[in-house]
Formats: C-alpha cells, structure tokens, sequence
C-alpha cells in the first residue's frame, strides 16, 4: 500500500512540472495607471497583447484600439532571426534582424535581475503559476511575474529579458518610454497553429528599427 502511494505522489508531482500545452496563444489585457490614463496619448495606447507559440516559434503582438496601429516581434528559433513588424494607418514596415538582438519593447528591462520564490504560487486561469521578481537596479523598482511551466517550450522567452523565467508569463509588466504596461490574461487557447501567424505579409515594406522606435515614440510620448 505505502509503495502505491510513494508511486502515485511521484506521478501526481511530475504532472506538474511537464509542459501540457506546447502550441498556441495567450491574449492579454494591458492596463495603465490613472496617471498614464489621463495623460492625452493614453488614448493611443495598445491595449491588447496576444501571444503565439510553438516549438521553435513565437510571436508577440500589440494592438492599439480601433485598429490604428499594431506592433509585432516575430522569432524564429530554428533559423536564429527575429522580425520587428509595424503597421500604423496605412503604412505597413518589417525589420529584419537576428534574434540576439533583444526586443527593443522591453529595453528598459534589460538589465534586470531575476529572483524565484519557488515556495509561492497561485492558480490563473486553472494553470499553477509560480512567482518570480525582476529587480531593477537603476529605477530601483522591481516586476513581479507571475508564470506557468505547464505551458511551456525549449525556447520560451529566449530573447527577451525573461529568458530564465522557464515558463509562459501570465501576469506581468514591462516598461517603454517610463510607461509601465500590465498584463493580465484573458484566455490560454492550446491549438495548432498556421504558418501565416509566423511570416511577414507581403505588403509590409523594409524599414530601419530606427524609423519604427522613432514612430512609436511619436505614440507614446
């Protein structure tokens, strides 16, 4: 008897640690502090984020409201590239680049460190997420992560300052232009996914990451 349950603990602990959606999409909400609210850009502010993955694939993608304008980051791990895709109005650029070239959304992460609190979790969204804090030195300031290991591939965050972070994110911020985003996930959808989500659409024009920083800074001001 004592042997069955040693056994079945064994099952019931590694069934959480394993991965049980490795293809799909996340979509989050993205809220913004009363300050940033009323300041008279807020309106231009994304507020949706969705994020696509499978195996050696990713996607990240900002919505603004009325279908003004959209940013994506497109990484793919097997080839080592990563694109950078804006479209606002009618004016559609990609730039192409290698993937260790970090996202310049989250720049001013950069050089934070990362501390688990392995001991602390919670569930979101039917899903044991872990905690984790992204400690910034120069602000002085931190992030707080909250992530899963069940949704979760090899190459998950790679190229983005939460690389260590072995796990989707579910809840968390991220900073641009001292404008701090939140996200909170609406829904966690495992599917198989088409390779369009993952190519550049043909009518997108070649541009310079300094013409899209310089464009989105015309945004978020």
């Amino acid at each position: 008897m004592s042997a069955f349950f040693v056994l079945y603990g064994c099952k019931q602990r590694q069934k959480k640690t394993t991965p049980v959606v490795s293809q799909g999409v996340v979509n989050y909400t993205i809220s913004y502090s009363p300050e940033i609210k009323a300041k008279n850009f807020s309106f231009l502010l994304p507020e949706e984020m969705h994020y696509f993955f499978r195996p050696g694939q990713e996607r990240i993608s900002f919505e603004g409201d009325l279908g003004i304008y959209s940013l994506d980051f497109i990484s793919n791990h097997n080839t080592d590239s990563s694109t950078t895709l804006l479209k606002i109005i009618n004016r559609k650029m990609y730039v192409p680049a290698s993937e260790s070239n970090k996202l310049f959304i989250f720049q001013q992460l950069q050089e934070g460190k990362v501390f688990f609190e392995k001991d602390t979790s919670r569930t979101i969204l039917g899903y044991e997420a872990q905690k984790a804090i992204i400690k910034l030195g120069k602000t002085n300031s931190e992030i707080i992560v909250w992530y899963t290991p069940e949704i979760a591939i090899p190459t998950t965050n790679k190229n983005t300052p939460f690389a260590e972070i072995p796990g989707v994110l579910l809840e968390f911020s991220i900073f641009y232009n001292d404008v701090m985003f939140t996200l909170t996930p609406q829904s966690i959808i495992g599917d198989t996914l088409p390779e369009s989500i993952f190519e550049i659409p043909v009518d997108y024009q070649p541009a310079t990451i300094q013409e899209i920083e310089q464009t989105i800074s015309t945004i978020i001001k």
